[in-house]
């Protein structure tokens, strides 16, 4: 997997796959686009759109490749979530800051149900770890007050993810979520 800050670099990118290695097996000069990755659009439900593009390391004909694919995404979506990440760092950080998981997520106005927010939540607090380890190898974590309240027992370490990100990718133009991405080449959640 591969994800890009924006279209222009995985364009570029794309462009060069027969001088790109395979991530799986580092063979050069098999790559070829294998199609597309569909989803819904948050923007218009009812009609799908393109995700992120498949790649195919060629193991036919001539060529060496190890056959398996990869996807090659843009940093604002995040894999099995509706959301992109402009909407998903709103709604986190307002969910964190307030404590009110579900008022978060309704000023997104989106067109998922109540439980998807649940849903969401539930992602991101399992992914904590993984965040907070990834975010330790760019920068340590900022110093919290601790008079800060804890509305639901877990609150404080959530604020906690919120302040790293924002400490990790203060110089970024990037949202977040999309330079975490992007650094990381992982999804967040």
């Amino acid at each position: 997997m591969w994800i890009f800050a924006s279209q222009e670099e995985r364009d570029g990118q794309l462009a060069l796959l027969k001088c790109s290695p395979c991530p799986h097996c580092k063979h050069s000069g098999a790559l070829n686009r294998h199609g597309f990755l569909k989803g819904y659009d948050e923007l218009n439900f009812r009609q799908k759109a393109i995700r992120a593009i498949r790649v195919f390391c060629s193991n036919r004909g001539g060529n060496q490749g190890c056959g398996k694919t990869f996807s090659v995404w843009i940093a604002d979506k995040v894999k099995r979530l509706f959301l992109d990440v402009k909407s998903l760092w709103e709604f986190v950080e307002q969910a964190a800051t307030t404590g009110n998981k579900s008022r978060a997520f309704q000023q997104l106005g989106c067109s998922m149900g109540d439980s998807a927010t649940y849903r969401i939540w539930k992602r991101f607090l399992q992914a904590q770890s993984a965040i907070r380890t990834a975010l330790a190898a760019v920068c340590s974590p900022p110093k919290q007050p601790t008079d800060q309240p804890t509305a639901e027992g877990y609150l404080l370490p959530v604020q906690g993810t919120i302040a790293h990100l924002k400490e990790a990718f203060k110089d970024s133009k990037l949202n977040p979520i999309e330079a975490y991405q992007v650094q990381t080449q992982s999804f967040f959640i």
